[in-house]
């Protein structure tokens, strides 16, 4: 029993120097981004969940043809429903990433 909790436990260390390496690669290249500095301003924001950000919206400002876009892309934007002389604008429900998955809209 002492050598396979040795053996678990030396697995799990492996495990966690893993996510630690994978860590300060994903903050090494978010850096290198040009929009590195603008999306981890945002309150909230630190590095890893900017790299989040730039890797859902592709990092690309071109992706999108606005910032409308993008807002719908992250499941944010509203949507009007109307019929006859009634119209509902509600919060969208959509969910096409995993931006959306994080808690936020839901």
């Amino acid at each position: 029993m002492g050598r396979q909790a040795q053996a678990l436990l030396q697995q799990l260390d492996d495990t966690c120097w893993s996510v630690d390496d994978l860590t300060r690669g994903t903050e090494e290249a978010c850096l290198t981004h040009h929009d590195a500095e603008i999306i981890t301003s945002f309150a909230g924001l630190s590095m890893m969940p900017g790299a989040r950000v730039l890797a859902e919206v592709c990092g690309d400002r071109q992706w999108f043809a606005d910032a409308r876009a993008s807002k719908a892309h992250a499941g944010a934007a509203s949507v009007t429903r109307a019929s006859g002389r009634s119209r509902v604008v509600v919060e969208s429900r959509q969910e096409p990433g995993t931006l959306v998955h994080s808690g936020r809209v839901r």
